[in-house]
């Protein structure tokens, strides 16, 4: 292998500073939004239902409507949130940095 290979190797195998504060400032974003809003569907669920919301929908002892509403409601909810929660990163992080995100981001 020529030395021009391994260099060029080598400078594809590194990890870009900036792409990786994105990647880690979205994702972390994403998952406390997604862990916030399931405490809230786990509790909105008990305030109107007055039970406890099913653990595992996909058992036989839960009835279909139960289930899925229940994985609907939650999908929907914890999708929407972590979209929201990585744009507003993206954004915030714009603001402060000045720099558009890394591109495929």
């Amino acid at each position: 292998m020529r030395v021009a290979d391994v260099k060029k190797t080598i400078n594809q195998n590194k990890i870009n500073p900036r792409r990786a504060t994105w990647l880690l400032v979205g994702a972390g974003a994403a998952m406390v939004a997604g862990r916030l809003v399931e405490r809230g569907l786990d509790s909105g669920w008990r305030a109107w239902k007055g039970e406890d919301p099913p653990e595992k929908p996909w058992r036989s002892d839960e009835s279909w409507p139960t289930a899925l509403a229940w994985t609907a409601l939650s999908a929907a909810a914890v999708a929407t949130v972590e979209l929201v929660a990585r744009r507003s990163a993206h954004l915030g992080l714009r603001q402060l940095t000045g720099k558009r995100a890394p591109a495929g981001l």
